[in-house]
């Protein structure tokens, strides 16, 4: 886990959301594979469907983490990124 998360100034919607994504890049590596896997696609909706919030909630922590950098969403398939490249408030 990208512990600096919690550094980042945040909402706590924002974390959660991130936590959520970066579980499910995790939880799709293949230890089989000596973790080479590639994760399968993490999608806007997919994501939204295990969120047990407000979708406004949703779609605002989502705002926030693109604004951070702390998430590369390409056509609605979101990833994590690198600590170094994100940004604080």
């Amino acid at each position: 886990m990208a512990k600096s998360i919690f550094d980042l100034g945040l909402s706590v919607e924002a974390v959660s959301l991130f936590l959520l994504i970066e579980g499910q890049e995790v939880g799709k590596i293949d230890p089989d594979k000596n973790c080479t896997a590639k994760p399968e696609s993490i999608s806007i909706d997919g994501c939204l469907s295990k969120w047990n919030g407000e979708e406004k909630d949703f779609r605002s922590a989502l705002v926030e983490l693109e604004a951070a950098e702390a998430i590369k969403n390409s056509n609605s398939l979101l990833s994590t990124t690198k600590p170094d490249r994100w940004k604080t408030k």
